[in-house]
């Protein structure tokens, strides 16, 4: 397997809501066949503008089982972007937070805190990427207890 694709949710404010927010939300349309499943093999997640020994953001990546309400389209740019440019463009949708009302959580597929000054970054090895069928939702949700800027970055294959 090539390339894929990437996004980018850039400069979101994280808030504090309990549930948490999304940060980018990645969405395989459900007009898209059967067989043309998306495949998670990566993420990026950094966070800004709190002190050194304040409490660390959560970070999840989570089935949302509805797309909320608003969400921001990405930059021009930053996504959905193919990492080979001979890929054809990729259907899958991408948004970035503030969402007016959060998309429902489903499953948590990745839970980690992480240092509030500091990033996070991993490939999945191959044959452990989190698929996402036509018709689902694949997101980034962070859990904060003060409001900061947070990136989050993600990379798939597939759809």
């Amino acid at each position: 397997m090539g390339a894929g694709y990437t996004a980018i949710g850039e400069g979101v404010a994280s808030g504090t809501a309990a549930g948490g927010r999304t940060v980018l939300q990645l969405t395989n349309p459900a007009s898209n066949p059967a067989p043309l499943r998306g495949y998670l093999y990566g993420y990026r997640f950094s966070a800004k503008g709190i002190v050194s020994n304040a409490e660390p953001p959560r970070w999840l990546i989570c089935r949302q089982t509805d797309a909320g309400a608003g969400g921001v389209a990405l930059a021009a740019g930053f996504g959905p972007t193919r990492l080979d440019p001979l890929l054809p463009a990729s259907t899958v949708t991408c948004l970035k937070g503030p969402f007016g009302t959060e998309p429902t959580r489903g499953d948590v597929v990745f839970a980690q805190e992480i240092h509030p000054q500091s990033g996070w970054g991993e490939y999945i090895p191959l044959g452990d990427e989190i698929p996402f069928d036509p018709g689902s939702r694949l997101a980034v949700v962070v859990v904060a207890a003060a409001t900061v800027l947070v990136t989050a970055q993600l990379y798939w294959r597939g759809a």
